[in-house]
């Protein structure tokens, strides 16, 4: 050790490049909501939950096409099923939830068919 000095300063710098624990929380997914969240929303439906953790959920892309001027709006599916509009979210109680994920047109179309150019919202409840 030639120089002590230089030592502790490269310790110094290598410690301030390691990852920190600030008490943040993780950054959340923003196509997933679980239901640690939807408890700590005090939502009482699945609508509220989204409305207030991921209103990304409900923003649409706009009009498909010249015809047919109404944008897309994602299909609700309920454990593998679908369900219905995003209106019917408001059925579904927050205290059932499990998780509720977005899915783009793409993804919704390969997993549940055609009928998906909204997305889907895809619910799991606690059966």
């Amino acid at each position: 050790m030639r120089n002590p000095g230089i030592t502790v300063a490269a310790l110094l710098v290598l410690a301030a490049c390691g990852p920190t624990k600030t008490g943040h929380a993780t950054p959340q997914n923003r196509y997933l909501i679980t239901a640690d969240e939807i408890a700590k929303s005090n939502a009482s439906n699945a609508y509220e939950a989204i409305e207030r953790l991921r209103p990304a959920f409900f923003q649409t892309r706009g009009s498909q096409s010249i015809q047919n001027t109404a944008p897309p709006t994602p299909m609700v599916y309920v454990d593998g099923m679908k369900y219905g509009t995003v209106q019917s979210l408001m059925t579904l109680p927050a205290v059932s939830i499990i998780t509720i994920q977005y899915m783009n047109a793409l993804d919704a179309t390969q997993r549940f068919g055609i009928g998906n150019d909204g997305g889907a919202i895809v619910v799991t409840t606690k059966h």
